[in-house]
């Protein structure tokens, strides 16, 4: 049975995901990604900067056959979310033992953040996947077995092509691991590492229209979104805002497993055997928590994307596992009695049961709402025309202007998000109609628009104040659709006053609002990063 567990392991996990997949692309991201399998193009922010080159491309191969994308980048997570508990048994199993790696790959299986996102059109299950990859082969190089220098440098430069923050994160524990290696040789790996790097780098570069585009592209994302955010420019307050963050998601990664691994730290440190962490295990595993951990804590997390930890769901769940063999163990001494399995199957079904039962925003409930509410959305705008309607929605996550381009590709799209740099620099509104992006600096509906409709969240923090004669149609408990003359929507959205003008309007299809080579390049706030 040991031989066959990772193929066991990789099929139970595959099986226990297909019941549950979105229906609909489930956030912002999710419809970047969906509209780059048309037109890849990161100025317009299909997909968002830096580029997710390898993952998009990987979707336009499987696009072939299933002509879906929702389908596409879902079959992706589903997959690779087999491979990440495959590995993760062989990882546990190599760095302590078959029962180490067996309950660490249950953990990964049941974790509701990890099942939740193997679920949706979002690239975090495959960053999990290298994470364990990586972090396998480079604790056979740090075990003294050079021979996988080369392959895990290969596989770490590869992993950038899918989620380029990924190299940020697990080259600390390539260069740590690598230590003992002549400079010779490490810098050979470096060398064959950014060969890798160019081979997916340059043909991203190239399809965004070249180096100054791409570099904008980034640009304007950090200035208008990631960037000014860290706790060395805000302080304190950033810091306890992003310490709860990660706290949150971790919870919600780990489950009941988290409170039991804090139990277990202080049993260590309280009974004096706290000298495991002068242990070599103990270096090797810091170095692969605390990067990504301390650029989260310290540099920023957004608090609407729990997948940002699942790149900590190798090691944390072997952590784990190593914890509550110890917690059986103490107790077993303190009561003569044999805990360990019992502690295991309390933490899987508490877990599963989360997913399955409780509605967290990483649950099977938490899907069936969206798909819910999506449809929704969709049938209140049934009753619109398409040659006489703007469809209007704020910088919104989980229901964008995205899934109104893709959903509903006849009508014209606006996201309203009016942003200032703090250099002061003006960010271009987007928009789109046909499922084609564009970005204007100026809202000009064209000449045959006569009445705009609004997706309103009712939310106390979006909630907007709706003028009395402006028309409310509730689709959901939660989501409403505002309506009213085209020019009006400016007492719905007053920040739009600056930047409306129908007096220049033009016709729809006009070359002027696809054409964004006219335009100097901006990039669009992804309330949610992916």
């Amino acid at each position: 049975m040991p031989s066959c567990m990772p193929i066991f392991l990789f099929l139970l996990t595959v099986i226990s995901r297909l019941p549950f997949t979105s229906k609909y692309l489930y956030h912002l991201d999710s419809g970047h990604f969906a509209l780059a399998l048309q037109d890849y193009d990161l100025v317009l922010h299909q997909p968002h900067p830096p580029g997710y080159f390898l993952y998009v491309m990987l979707g336009n191969f499987l696009y072939l056959f299933v002509s879906d994308a929702n389908t596409t980048f879902v079959l992706i997570s589903i997959f690779f979310s087999g491979l990440t508990v495959a590995t993760i048994y062989l990882l546990g199993k190599e760095i302590f033992d078959v029962r180490v790696g067996t309950i660490a790959a249950f953990l990964a299986l049941t974790s509701p953040n990890f099942w939740f996102h193997g679920e949706v059109a979002l690239s975090y299950c495959i960053e999990a996947f290298f994470s364990a990859v990586i972090g396998l082969l480079c604790w056979r190089i740090y075990q003294g077995k050079s021979k996988y220098l080369w392959l895990s440098i290969s596989i770490l430069a590869l992993a950038g092509g899918f989620r380029q923050n990924s190299v940020v994160f697990l080259f600390p524990l390539w260069l740590f691991s690598a230590r003992k290696e002549s400079l010779q040789r490490i810098f050979t790996g470096l060398a064959l590492g950014g060969i890798v790097v160019l081979a997916w780098l340059i043909p991203m570069v190239m399809m965004t229209g070249g180096t100054e585009k791409y570099v904008a592209a980034f640009g304007e994302l950090w200035r208008f979104n990631t960037g000014h955010n860290s706790v060395f420019e805000k302080g304190l307050p950033q810091l306890l805002l992003f310490g709860r963050t990660i706290t949150g998601f971790l919870l919600s990664s780990l489950g009941a497993a988290l409170p039991l691994l804090v139990l277990a730290f202080y049993a260590l440190v309280r009974h004096g055997k706290s000298a495991f962490l002068k242990e070599p295990k103990a270096a090797f595993f810091a170095f692969w928590i605390l990067p990504s951990v301390l650029f989260y804590l310290l540099v920023f997390i957004h608090p609407a994307n729990p997948g940002y930890v699942l790149v900590l769901l190798p090691p944390l769940a072997i952590v784990v596992s190593v914890a509550l063999l110890f917690l059986g163990s103490e107790l077993r001494r303190l009561t003569g009695k044999d805990f360990q399995q019992a502690l295991v199957m309390i933490v899987l079904l508490t877990n599963t049961g989360i997913f399955l039962l409780y509605p967290l925003h990483v649950s099977r409930e938490e899907l069936r709402i969206h798909d819910r509410n999506i449809a929704a959305i969709l049938k209140g705008f049934s009753t619109f025309n398409p040659k006489t309607t703007a469809l209007f929605i704020g910088p919104y996550s989980f229901y964008s202007y995205r899934h109104l381009m893709l959903y509903l590709p006849a009508f014209t799209v606006y996201q309203v998000d009016v942003r200032i740099s703090e250099t002061g620099e003006k960010r271009k509104q987007f928009g789109g109609m046909n499922r084609k992006t564009f970005l204007t600096e100026q809202i000009r509906p064209s000449k045959s628009i006569k009445l705009f409709a609004a997706v309103i969240l009712d939310a106390p923090q979006d909630l907007p104040k709706i003028p009395l004669w402006l028309s409310i149609t509730r689709v959901t408990p939660n989501i409403m659709i505002v309506s009213g003359p085209v020019d009006r929507v400016c007492d719905l959205y007053p920040q739009l006053r600056p930047i409306w003008n129908p007096s220049q309007s033009i016709p729809v299809g006009h070359p002027q609002m696809f054409n964004h080579e006219i335009m100097a390049p901006t990039s669009k706030t992804n309330d949610g990063r992916g």
